[in-house]
């Protein structure tokens, strides 16, 4: 069904619901297309997963190519890994319960999964049993040998596969990598939000995937082009909003995806046919004072220390030279080591990130709530 509100705040529905993207996209294609795997990273929430379904969305016409989907951030060993990246491949390949149990039992002879059938949908799932290297080495051949035999181009896209530093497997990386090396005509997108250790994984020298893929960063969408987006859906809701007003949301929600579609899903479910800045001001009140149960308990969870520090940053916006005497003697936070130690454990708990020398808060509705109790 179509969405009545076209400010989506999660999942992919169709390019007339997505804004901009398309030198990221016509990228992405580019290097797929091309024989090249590619790693994109960005900050959580800012478009990243919609940019991947979108691209997919766009190969899916493309009749000699599979495409396959995963999100990696529940798994926690290298054998749930394997066992969801095999069902998402068979599960998709196989035209019937039948054939896949079929298929299962043909490829993974040697290991004995487990078959069973989930009680709500009455679908066939499985489970392999790992217990070595060489059992996960065993199994990834095998995937990778039904893929190439299928004789049809593969993609596959693993979202958040930072996750695979978290495994307890010491030989996670040179596993993985030796198979996917192995892997002829299959071709991947590695994404996720953890940029230190996803350049980790790939840049450092001497690790398995070392130089392995092109590597991409997703910025912002340029404010013009969302503000047109912005100004052209309310408008076809039979809303007016000027340019200045569609800025000042861009404003508000420091061009972050998320909060910016947030936001503008509220304002276009409201009855007000004219979109004014002091409208736009009262529907952010609206959700800084729902979630106002969720930034107290942040206080909870930090020292006070930790929450003044977070306070400082709020107030800044963009934080620069936070252990200078300027920023320390202006919020009155005692000695350069304890904002230091104090920044470590905030971005540590990813309440705070770093760009380019400058301290952002993640969540921008909590730094407008900051602001707000600072004033």
């Amino acid at each position: 069904m179509k969405p009545q509100n076209p400010f989506l705040v999660s999942g992919y529905y169709s390019p007339e619901f997505f804004c901009n993207r398309e030198k990221e996209t016509e990228r992405i294609i580019n290097a797929l297309r091309n024989g090249r795997n590619i790693t994109l990273f960005s900050l959580r929430r800012l478009g990243k997963t919609g940019l991947i379904e979108h691209t997919l969305n766009k190969l899916k016409s493309e009749k000699k190519t599979h495409i396959f989907y995963m999100d990696i951030l529940s798994t926690t060993d290298l054998s749930s890994f394997i066992n969801l990246f095999a069902s998402a491949v068979l599960g998709k390949l196989e035209s019937s319960p039948e054939k896949f149990i079929k298929k299962v039992g043909e490829i993974f002879a040697g290991i004995r999964p487990v078959i069973s059938f989930d009680p709500y949908s009455g679908m066939p799932t499985f489970q392999i049993n790992i217990q070595s290297s060489e059992d996960a080495d065993k199994s990834l051949q095998k995937i990778f040998n039904y893929l190439k035999k299928n004789g049809k181009k593969i993609i596959i896209a693993i979202d958040e596969f930072q996750q695979i530093a978290n495994y307890p497997e010491k030989n996670v990386e040179a596993v993985l990598r030796t198979n996917i090396q192995r892997a002829t005509g299959v071709n991947f997108i590695f994404s996720g939000s953890q940029k230190h250790i996803l350049l980790s994984i790939f840049s450092q020298y001497g690790k398995p995937f070392f130089q392995s893929t092109e590597m991409m960063q997703l910025e912002r969408i340029p404010k013009g082009e969302y503000r047109e987006f912005i100004i052209s859906k309310l408008g076809k809701g039979k809303k007016k909003i000027n340019e200045s007003t569609a800025a000042t949301i861009l404003e508000i929600c420091r061009l972050h995806t998320f909060y910016v579609q947030f936001l503008c899903n509220r304002l276009y479910g409201l009855k007000d046919r004219t979109i004014t800045e002091s409208l736009v001001r009262v529907t952010l009140e609206g959700i800084l004072k729902e979630n106002e149960a969720v930034y107290i308990n942040y206080r909870n969870l930090l020292t006070e220390y930790q929450w003044k520090v977070l306070i400082a940053i709020a107030i800044e916006g963009n934080a620069k030279l936070i252990t200078s005497k300027e920023f320390i003697s202006k919020h009155k936070l005692g000695t350069p080591s304890s904002v230091h130690t104090a920044v470590k454990s905030l971005l540590n708990k990813e309440m705070i990130y770093k760009e380019n020398n400058d301290y952002f808060i993640y969540d921008v509705f909590l730094e407008r709530w900051l602001e707000g109790i600072t004033s």
